[in-house]
């Protein structure tokens, strides 16, 4: 009986790991902050301090303050539309040099 609870246990475990591994490579997926402004007051980042950061979909956001971040919880998908409209900004800028 014993064997069996050793096998069963090992195989939970080894079934567990890739999972695990998973949950790791996602954490590593999430994209850089692109500007060198805050995505809700387009204040300067640093002026106002240490900048904040928070992760949405995958994306890193930074913010020149506390309260904006809380503006940005407020309503995410609002700001998250106006980072791809900055991105597609500079890349199109890019693409013009």
């Amino acid at each position: 009986m014993n064997i069996i609870k050793r096998t069963t246990l090992l195989l939970i475990v080894g079934l567990s790991l890739p999972a695990l591994a998973d949950s790791k490579e996602k954490k590593e997926e999430l994209t850089p902050y692109p500007l060198t402004v805050c995505i809700v007051s387009d204040e300067t980042l640093g002026e106002m301090g240490k900048p904040q950061h928070l992760q949405y979909d995958g994306q890193i956001y930074s913010f020149c303050c506390k309260p904006c971040t809380k503006e940005f919880k407020e309503n995410p998908k609002k700001f998250a539309k106006k980072l791809a409209k900055e991105i597609a900004k500079q890349n199109k800028e890019t693409k013009k040099s």
